[in-house]
C-alpha cells in the first residue's frame, strides 16, 4: 500500500460522508495502492454506519477503527497504527478533497524529496455574513508558491502567511512519523499536537513542502466565527505555541525566558494596539482575540481543553 488517507472523526457523520465521497471520486482511486482509514473517536461510533454504507461500492478500501478516549492525539496515533501505507495523508472530517487532489499527492511524493507536504485549504463558511478577517485568516491556507516550495513550522517567514497543521497534509512514514505514537496526547484536548510533531521534525532536519494542486475545502460552522470561539481558539493556540516551543527546545529554560520577555512586551504594547485597531471593523473583537493569544503564551502550563469545551457547548440540552 503506497498511500493511506487517515480521517479522524468525532460525531460528524454527514460531513464525513461528504469527505469520503470526494475521495472515492478521485481519478486514480481504483489503482489498488491507496486506502482510506476512518478513526472514530466518539463513544457512540457514529461513523460506523457511514463507512459501512459507502465501503462496499467504493473503488478503494475503506477501513473503520475506533480510538478511545476522545483525544485527537489518541485518534491520530490509532490511525497511524492501522494504516498500511508508506505515506499517510491526513484530512479533517469537515474537509473535502477537490478534484485532482490524489493526483497532486502522488506527483509530490514522486517528484520532491520533502518529508511532509501541505496543500491549500479554502474555507466554506456556513454563514457568510458572520465571516470576519480573523475567522477567514484562521481557516484559510493559501499561497501561490510552486509545488515543492519549502515551508516552515515555528520559525516561518512572514511570506508564508499560515501556521502548518495536519489538515490536508501528507507524511512519509519512514522519515516523518517517529515511533508507534508520534502525536503527544498531552495536546489532545487543546490542539497543537500537529505543530508539536512538526517542530520536533524540524529540529531533526526534516523538510516540509508545498503542493499547490492538492486542494481541499473546509466547512466552517457559524459558531466558529463568533467572538467567543475565536477568543478561546487563539488562547489555546497561544498555549500550544508556547508549550511546543519550550517542550521541543534544546534549551527550554532559556527559550521560556525569551518567550516570557516577548509576551510581556506585547502586553505593554496592547494600549497602542488598541488605538491602531480603532480604524478596523469591530475593534473590540479584534483586540480581545489578540489579547487572548498573548495570554495563552503566558499561561501555557495548563492547557485549555478547547475541543472538550466546544463539544459540550454544542451538545443538546434536556429541553432542546
Amino acid at each position: 500500500m503506497r498511500l493511506s488517507v487517515v480521517i479522524c472523526t468525532y460525531e460528524r457523520p454527514a460531513l464525513l460522508g461528504a469527505l469520503l465521497r470526494s475521495l472515492t471520486a478521485q481519478r486514480g482511486a481504483e489503482t489498488g495502492d491507496v486506502e482510506i482509514v476512518v478513526v472514530d473517536n466518539s463513544d457512540g461510533e457514529t461513523a460506523r454506519p457511514v463507512v459501512e454504507g459507502l465501503a462496499p461500492g467504493a473503488p478503494l478500501p475503506i477501513r473503520y477503527c475506533t480510538a478511545h478516549p476522545a483525544n485527537i492525539s489518541v485518534a491520530r496515533n490509532a490511525g497511524c497504527r492501522a494504516a498500511q501505507g508508506e505515506a499517510l495523508a491526513f484530512l479533517d472530517d469537515d474537509q473535502q478533497a477537490e478534484p485532482g487532489w490524489l493526483a497532486a499527492v502522488r506527483d509530490g511524493l514522486d517528484r520532491f524529496p520533502h518529508d511532509v507536504f501541505f496543500g491549500p485549504i479554502t474555507p466554506h463558511f456556513e454563514d457568510p455574513g458572520a465571516v470576519t478577517p480573523a475567522s477567514r485568516t484562521l481557516f484559510t491556507r493559501q499561497g501561490d508558491q510552486a509545488a515543492g516550495h519549502d515551508l516552515f513550522a515555528l520559525a516561518r517567514p512572514a511570506s508564508q502567511g499560515f501556521v502548518l497543521s495536519t489538515a490536508n497534509s501528507v507524511f512519509r512514514r519512514a522519515t516523518a512519523l517517529p515511533g508507534s505514537d508520534p502525536f503527544d496526547p498531552h495536546f489532545g484536548q487543546c490542539g497543537g499536537e500537529d505543530l508539536h510533531l512538526l517542530c520536533r521534525l524540524a529540529r531533526d532536519g526534516r523538510r516540509f513542502g508545498w503542493l499547490l494542486a492538492a486542494r481541499a475545502t473546509d466547512f466552517v460552522p457559524a459558531h466558529r466565527c463568533r467572538t467567543g470561539y475565536l477568543v478561546r481558539r487563539h488562547f489555546a493556540g497561544g498555549q500550544a505555541y508556547a508549550a511546543t516551543l519550550i517542550r521541543t527546545s534544546a534549551h527550554p529554560l532559556r527559550d521560556e525566558a525569551v518567550l516570557l520577555a516577548k509576551s510581556l512586551v506585547q502586553v505593554g504594547l496592547l494600549p497602542l494596539t488598541a488605538l491602531a485597531l480603532l480604524r478596523m471593523e469591530a475593534p473590540g473583537r479584534s483586540f480581545a482575540i489578540r489579547a487572548a493569544g498573548i495570554a495563552g503564551k503566558l499561561l501555557w502550563r495548563r492547557l485549555y481543553p478547547l475541543y472538550r469545551t466546544e463539544a459540550a457547548s454544542l451538545a443538546p440540552t434536556a429541553s432542546s
